[in-house]
């Protein structure tokens, strides 16, 4: 019998190997092999828990306060440098090449965010899961699993010290952290369905997959490993593996962590403990793959890899795309590139370097709080003037985006008594903010109190469906607000998408086959739900004796302008179906809206209808620039600064007309 050995295992790092590629290789477009790679992660927790757990034991003759102030230094040694690199470079190349978009608030948020390793809490604020398409620009999105970790650091080492102490004399230092892990795995399980995002992305749900890890540390990592299990090792490395890869290929999303995390986090386990046990005996077959020189060069460079993999794979994605062969080639050149430079240059130096500020705990704490902080603060100045370091035809703001400046043009004012005290109240979705520089010039040229209300995804009388029903509460609150302020004669500006999005769809078959495609979408239910919202809220406001206005829905395209526009992502396949459509297909795909919309009109007499779309496409080809080459949309549907300023004077004189004021006579 003997204890086992702590020295370095290069299969352990075969195992981050395994665990790495496997994320990497889910994460890609153009590669379908492991639907099931995210586990990766969970393989990689495990992994976490043990080998910390080891690494405190070795430090367990120290005293309380040099035991913190020792692990917090490694720490912060071996994560910090090179995740800070990531991230200012993301940061970077972000504003260089990433338009501000709709979801960049909840980039710049989770970038944020993860220089303090709270990016997962950010995530699990949010609407959108793990899997959902919009995470795939998102370049820090990976860093919720280094917020958990990072989380579980700052609670688990007390632990670990108390069993270390306690563990001869007192039983419950041995029964604290496997109960922990058991209510962990429960709230995990009821989060599953009650809260899925926070099951998926915090803490108190993914705690026992490390505790695991220690646990397991406690059990074998101290103790003589015997003939027995000596010989039990290479089979626990095959069922190991059996799991893992079990899990790789058939772990579901919206299963997760609970009941599929178990599956990879057994397997973890027994490989771990196989390689353990097996102790200096000669390896197992499985064993001898995993501490293969390459393998274990690959796992040393794993934390590396899974810094630059994701931001990589994000700016692909956005400029050139990855469906590209070449570019799916340079790909793996690049991280492994980027990974190693990473190791040897940052990674190993900072780690194992004996300056002062290196080995004294209180000077690294310092200097990584100080780093951390101006960092930190470089990164928000980024997302505040990205137009500075932007490479992007939409660092012309003023023209791209519809919500960013005050007019530089003179405005010609009408000073009508009639319109004194007159307010015009806006409500809907995204599209509401897509016309903020109409109305605030709206406002400047009348005079008249504009006042938004807008809910990204919260249409509002959608015409080609219900109103969302999520929306509701806020919907109710905002409408309270506006009969508490409007009086009769004002207007309530309906402002939401009315077409169905054309982006993301197949084009090969031509356009009219996929107007069609559309079309069918648009059930003769979809049509009685629009209508049925449309007679709740239409029938709430007349009676409120408001005036109401409605826009008819405007053109959609195929490929956004913001992302199609520049030479860095032109060539991109998501731009290949162009920036215009044929009129008559528009016409077509917008016209049970319109013949809904002339019903309601003609039950209503307080609504009224507004069409911007002969304004924005006075031809027989729709375009998403206008003659003069300019953007008069910023993406598939939501309009550009430009194009609301196209749009202006006919929407004024739709207030007008509504208020019954005569428009003055323009030269």
């Amino acid at each position: 019998m003997s204890l086992p050995t702590h020295t370095y295992k290069p299969a352990i790092d075969g195992l981050r190997a395994i665990a790495v590629l496997g994320v990497i290789i889910f994460h890609l477009d153009f590669i379908d092999l492991l639907p099931g790679g995210f586990t990766g992660v969970d393989l990689f927790f495990v992994i976490s828990g043990y080998v910390i757990s080891q690494s405190l034991w070795e430090r367990r003759n120290l005293t309380f306060g040099r035991y913190l102030k020792d692990f917090y230094r490694r720490r912060l040694l071996r994560i910090m440098p090179a995740l800070l690199t990531v991230l200012c470079v993301s940061f970077i190349a972000s504003a260089m090449f990433m338009p501000q978009f709709w979801l960049s608030e909840l980039i710049h948020s989770t970038g944020i965010a993860a220089f303090f390793g709270l990016s997962n809490v950010v995530l699990a604020w949010n609407t959108d899961t793990y899997f959902s398409p919009s995470t795939e620009l998102n370049p820090y999105l990976h860093t919720w699993s280094l917020g958990v970790e990072e989380q579980f650091y700052v609670i688990f080492p007390a632990l670990f010290y108390l069993w270390l102490r306690y563990r001869r004399h007192t039983p419950i230092a041995w029964v604290a952290l496997p109960l922990m892990a058991v209510v962990s795995l429960i709230v995990g399980a009821w989060q599953v369905e009650a809260a899925p995002l926070s099951a998926f992305y915090l803490l108190p749900g993914r705690f026992w997959e490390l505790a695991v890890g220690a646990i397991l540390f406690q059990l074998i990592g101290t103790r003589a490993v015997t003939p027995h299990l000596c010989r039990l090792a290479p089979t626990l490395l095959a069922i190991g593996l059996g799991l893992v890869v079990t899990g790789f290929l058939f772990a579901d999303p919206s299963r997760f962590p609970f009941p599929w995390a178990v599956v990879t986090v057994a397997g973890a386990v027994a490989m771990i403990a196989g390689t353990v046990l097996r102790a200096d005996s000669p390896p197992s077959a499985v064993q001898r793959v995993l501490q293969n020189p390459l393998a274990a060069y690959v796992g040393r460079l794993s934390y590396s890899l899974y810094l630059w993999h994701w931001p990589v794979a994000v700016f692909l994605r956005w400029t050139t795309g990855l469906e590209w062969l070449v570019v799916q080639l340079l790909y793996p050149l690049l991280v492994i590139a980027l990974a190693a430079a990473s190791y040897h240059w940052i990674e190993t130096p900072i780690r194992s370097g004996q300056s002062m500020v290196q080995r004294n705990a209180w000077l690294t704490f310092v200097t990584g709080a100080m780093a951390t902080t101006l960092l930190w603060l470089s990164a928000l100045w980024v997302t505040q003037n990205t137009s500075t370091l932007s490479l992007s035809q939409t660092r012309d703001t003023y023209t791209w985006y519809a919500y960013r400046h005050y007019p530089q043009e003179d405005i010609d004012t009408l000073d009508d008594p009639s319109l004194q005290g007159r307010q015009l109240f806006v409500i809907g979705d995204s599209h509401t903010a897509a016309y903020r520089t109409l109305l605030k010039l709206v406002s400047l040229r009348l005079g008249i109190q504009v006042v938004e209300y807008e809910e990204g995804g919260c249409s509002v009388v959608s015409l080609i469906g219900p109103d969302p029903a999520r929306c509701a509460n806020t919907r109710e609150a905002q409408l309270k607000q506006i009969e508490e302020q409007a009086k009769p004669g004002d207007i309530v500006f309906l402002a939401s998408l009315r077409m169905p999005e054309l982006n993301g769809r197949e084009w090969r078959n031509g356009e009219a086959a996929t107007v069609d495609e559309a079309l069918s979408e648009l059930t003769a239910d979809n049509l009685s739900a629009a209508r049925s919202a449309a007679d709740t809220l239409l029938s709430r406001l007349q009676g409120a004796q408001f005036n109401v206005l409605i826009d008819a829905p405007k053109p959609v395209f195929k490929a956004a302008p913001n992302r199609c526009s520049d030479w860095f992502n032109r060539m991109n396949p998501v731009c290949a179906p162009g920036l215009t459509m044929a009129r008559d297909q528009l016409e077509r795909l917008r016209a049970p809206q319109m013949q809904l919309l002339q019903q309601l009109q003609a039950d209503y007499p307080a609504l009224y209808a507004w069409d911007p779309l002969p304004l924005l496409c006075p031809g027989p080809t729709c375009s998403a620039y206008d003659e003069s080459a300019k953007p008069l949309f910023f993406d598939t549907n939501h309009l550009s600064g430009h194009g609301n300023r196209v749009l202006e004077p006919s929407f004024t004189a739709a207030l007008l007309k509504i208020w019954g004021v005569t428009p003055p006579l323009t030269e």
